[in-house]
């Protein structure tokens, strides 16, 4: 058995489980057997890794994706209830919490996040908490079947975490309620919500057969999340060694953020070069990076684990030394694009989202508009409109890995792309069938046909529509049509790169690549803009956000129809009270939200900062990206970006030895300006701990990587975010009013958070 793991199928980058079994005609009996051999297998070999009895290179993790094996757990008990009293009002009621709570904090000069891990903490408390209170026999069973199970957690989790959200529909119809004078009526903008989302669920559904099911697609950022529920609900609580390593870690991470967070926010970036001189703006701008815009935090290192946070611990090595490439040319392109003066960035900041006039001043992009449109007349008096030179390197990079994305993902990915196609073929009668053994155990749970989806979609299309013809968005049927195809495709080829190897930094770029192409569109339409935006980058994170909850599910055996459920349910909980809450905080505060520095409790500068962008792209989008515009190389980008992959193929056909299959240029490029936006002082720290946890733990220590590295990951960010959550609400002003920690040496206000000069403003 020392070689049970490897009875799965070989996955590389060229090979798919799916070409392999589509092959097999008329061979169903011998697949079924196949497969429940490979599990019962891996049953076996996963009980001697539990029980100590494997060897160090049974622990080793060889493959990335050998962590969905030999770190979780293949095991089910189906007779465990998923769907009870339990869950839905557990479930429900953390749901209208995160709802609520997101939605308030939108409209608020500080803002809030509500994270996954928060909820799974919480959550777990609170289910067993009912578990030994509630009444469990006779007709009080249903209300308190049991010990709280890991169904129900998941499932809670899954439903909570959907509402938890402003949805990106929210920002439009607040923005056109605030700016523009158009107050949506209740169904139209709740429709508005759940239409945009279950457009993404749609998507969801129809790639889940190639994207959710294989060993190959595992999804590294679900793992950790994965193995705690595992950790919690399978392991003995008083002597598991991983529930002790969480509970220790956890409480340690709690105490300790309270130092870096509030007490002593130096060291939230310890530059040496800041602290030998805090004068400089070369020293600022190069090795400064505490404070937001401030940096690109070269050789800066942060001891606050809310910046640095667990991806480093999980992504797999490839991507992790794929993004350090990437950072290293941010450093050279950064500073030679800003220091060479190209597109007069020295008249500008030196990082910085907003668009200025030529004389270096803010640009009034309100100014432009003539009843909610562009004013050819009024932008010859205010003239051309720049942007900071390393936000338009950023908006260049994005494009080039949009495009690099393209063929790489379509070159490597192929023959898991060509007989997921084929099952859309109605004259296809080959099934896709899939070898893995944790969907081998979700083949006893009725499965969502493929025509749920499809229906889905059609609804949602039709809401879509409908809902963007009544709010008079201004953008035409054919164009969202385009849209919605495009954001379709691009479902499929970012949700294959997380799938398979955990990269997903792409909301913003795809959210810019959407308002660039409705500006050539539609040009000079904001609104219309918005709602191009909307409609494409929002399915598609929803569509990935779906399929990694449906992953989720899988690992921790949750019925799909379960998971499906819960995720509608939090969606219509989610969009209700989103909207509820909107009109709550506009009608009541309106004066505040639109003014520009807004008030102690209440600010617009969430949806400020969304017209803007709509204003930039959907007004001035032809003059600064057209053929004659300063910046027409953005565009041109996607193109080119198309062939950078090509260079790296053609080493591998000559080289096929040399690990060029290991190099992804989308993932370099989306790198190459990484730091031109926000924190930058996490990036060494998050470098050397991603290269000891996934190369030399990995390697050296196997048994260790394997049984605790994960656990440690949510151990990590579970105690920060815990009282992340708390010092928000206890000094950091989410409340009302912010308590600051006395200044002192470590905590001087009147410079950045690492000592450096102050950010430009």
């Amino acid at each position: 058995m020392t070689n049970a793991v490897h009875t799965l199928p070989e996955l590389d980058e060229k090979r798919s489980v799916s070409d392999d079994s589509i092959e097999k005609k008329g061979r169903d009996d011998v697949e079924v057997d196949d497969d429940a051999v490979m599990a019962k297998e891996v049953e076996e070999f996963e009980e001697r890794l539990q029980n100590d009895e494997a060897t160090e290179d049974e622990y080793r993790v060889q493959e990335a994706y050998e962590v969905a094996i030999k770190v979780l757990s293949t095991r089910d008990e189906p007779d465990l209830p998923s769907v009870t009293f339990r869950t839905f009002f557990v479930g429900l009621g953390f749901s209208a919490f995160g709802a609520v709570l997101a939605q308030i904090y939108y409209f608020k000069p500080q803002t809030l996040l509500v994270s996954q891990l928060f909820l799974l903490v919480l959550s777990y408390w609170f289910g067993n908490i009912m578990a030994m209170v509630l009444p469990s026999r006779g007709i009080f069973r249903w209300i308190n079947p049991g010990p709280f199970n890991i169904k129900e957690h998941v499932a809670i989790i899954i439903m909570s975490s959907t509402a938890a959200v402003s949805a990106t529909a929210i920002q439009v119809i607040s923005v056109q309620d605030l700016y523009y004078n158009n107050k949506l009526n209740a169904g139209l903008a709740i429709f508005t919500l759940i239409g945009s989302q279950l457009l993404g669920y749609g998507y969801a559904g129809l790639l889940q057969d190639m994207l959710v099911k294989p060993t190959k697609c595992f999804w590294p950022s679900t793992i950790s999340t994965a193995n705690l529920f595992q950790a919690l609900h399978y392991d003995n609580q008083m002597t598991s060694k991983r529930v002790r390593l969480f509970w220790t870690v956890f409480s340690v991470m709690f105490v300790w953020e309270i130092i870096p967070q509030w007490i002593f926010p130096l060291l939230t970036g310890v530059s040496i070069f800041c602290l030998a001189n805090n004068h400089s703006t070369v020293f600022r701008n190069v090795f400064g990076g505490g404070s937001n815009n401030e940096g690109m935090g070269l050789l800066s290192w942060s001891f606050d684990w809310n910046l640095i946070g667990s991806d480093c611990l999980f992504n797999p090595l490839w991507l992790q030394i794929n993004q350090d490439i990437g950072t290293f040319f941010t450093y050279i392109l950064m500073a030679s694009v800003y220091y060479g003066n190209l597109w007069r960035a020295k008249d500008f900041p030196f990082m910085s989202q907003a668009i200025f006039a030529a004389n270096g001043s803010q640009y009034d992009q309100t100014a432009l508009l003539t009843n909610g449109k562009f004013d050819p007349a009024k932008y010859e008096q205010l003239g051309p409109a720049f942007f900071s030179a390393t936000n338009a390197l950023y908006l260049m990079t994005s494009n080039l890995s949009l495009g690099a994305t393209v063929t790489h993902v379509f070159f490597w990915h192929w023959q898991d792309i060509k007989p997921f196609l084929k099952t859309f073929n109605p004259w296809n009668k080959t099934p896709l069938a899939v070898h893995d053994p944790h969907y081998e155990k979700m083949k006893v749970y009725k499965q969502i046909p493929r025509w749920w989806y499809f229906l889905l979609l059609a609804v949602a299309y039709a809401i879509a529509q409908a809902t963007n013809y009544g709010a008079h968005s201004g953008l035409p049927w054919w164009a969202l049509t385009v849209i919605l195809l495009i954001s379709l495709t691009l479902s499929l080829l970012f949700a294959t790169l997380t799938a398979t190897i955990g990269f997903r930094e792409f909301n913003s770029s795809a959210n810019g690549f959407y308002q660039m192409i409705t500006a050539y569109m539609v040009p000079g339409e904001p609104v219309a803009n918005m709602y191009g935006a909307l409609y494409g980058q929002h399915p598609m994170g929803q569509c990935i956000a779906m399929l990694s909850d449906l992953k989720l599910g899988q690992y921790c055996k949750l019925p799909p129809r379960v998971t499906f459920t819960m995720q509608i349910l939090g969606t219509v909980v989610g969009a209700i009270l989103n909207y509820v809450m909107m009109v709550t905080i506009i009608d009541a505060n309106r004066e505040a939200l639109l003014s520009i520095s807004g008030t102690r409790l209440w600010s617009g500068q969430n949806a400020q900062s969304y017209n803007s962008n709509a204003i930039s792209w959907g007004g001035l989008g032809p003059e600064m990206f057209g053929i004659n515009g300063v910046y027409h190389m953005v565009p041109i980008c996607l193109a080119i970006g198309v062939f950078c992959p090509l260079p790296f193929i053609a080493a591998w056909y000559l080289w096929p030895k040399a690990g060029f299959e290991n190099v992804s240029t989308p993932i370099i490029l989306q790198y190459s300006s990484y730091l031109s936006v926000g924190v930058n002082t996490q990036i060494w720290p998050s470098m050397v701990i991603g290269l000891f946890s996934q190369w030399w733990v990995r390697t050296r220590y196997p048994r260790w990587f394997t049984k605790y590295n994960y656990i440690m990951a949510a151990a990590l960010d579970g105690g920060t975010q815990v009282i992340s959550f708390i010092l928000n609400f206890a000094v950091f002003g989410a409340s009302g009013t912010p308590h600051s920690f006395p200044e002192w040496w470590g905590n001087d206000l009147s410079l950045s958070a690492d000592r450096c000069a102050a950010p430009d403003s």
